[in-house]
Formats: structure tokens, sequence, C-alpha cells
């Protein structure tokens, strides 16, 4: 049994829903979660993390309960990671983008002096309002 080989330089044609991969463009803040998704996530994660060890110790309930709530922790675990690291990219990234060498002309070096300044007058100068 054989199979027929592609031609080479072609591979299967991709359709235009696939994900494509975008290096080193800007991101889109619009595109993805907002905080206010992420804080309902955190909110509802903290939650139920804390109503197992209550579940078990207060209330007595049956360990199966416990392992559902296990479950849907990890789940909820997954989104609030997966959430907090768009959100530090585009932070990061806004950030990023006010840095950095500009295009225009460059400042001039700054020069610190620890002498004293020519310009102070000093205590045996009579001063520049009297002239002889």
């Amino acid at each position: 049994m054989r199979t027929a080989a592609l031609p080479s330089g072609r591979g299967p044609p991709r359709s235009e829903r696939w994900m494509s991969i975008r290096t080193n463009e800007e991101l889109d803040p619009n595109e993805g979660p907002g905080f206010g998704c992420f804080i309902w996530q955190a909110v509802l994660f903290a939650g139920i993390l804390l109503l197992i060890p209550v579940g078990l110790f207060t209330f007595g309930w049956p360990v199966w309960v416990l392992v559902v709530l296990l479950c849907i922790d990890m789940f909820l675990l997954f989104f609030v990671s997966m959430t907090s690291v768009f959100l530090l990219r585009v932070f990061f990234a806004d950030r990023r983008r006010g840095r950095g060498r500009s295009l225009g002309a460059a400042h001039p070096p700054t020069r610190v002096v620890t002498t004293e300044s020519p310009d102070e007058p000093d205590a045996t100068d009579d001063g520049p309002g009297e002239a002889e």
C-alpha cells in the first residue's frame, strides 16, 4: 500500500480559520479578556479553594463532592493563570512603547559638575551693581 506524496514545496491547503502565530506584533487589549473577567475568576477560585477545607472539616461533606470542587478549582486556576499572563503582557507592552530609542535626534549627554560654578559670587566680590 503506497500513498501519494505531496509535491515539494506544497503543503496541505489551509483554511482562513487557522490560528496564525503572531510574533513581535502589538497586542490589542480589546481582543482578550479584561480585568473584570480576571477579578471574577480569581474571586471564584479563592471562594472554592476556601470552601474545600470548610466542607471537609466543618460540614462533613462526602469526599466525592470535595473532589469535584477540587477539579473545578484546578480548571479555574488554568483560566486565572492564562488571563493574568495576557493582562501582564498587555500592561508591559504598553509600558515598553514609551521607552527605548526614539526616531528623532538624541539628547545631548548630561554633565554632572561637582565643583562650584563660577556664576556664584564669592564673599570677596563687590557685586555686579558696584562698578569702579
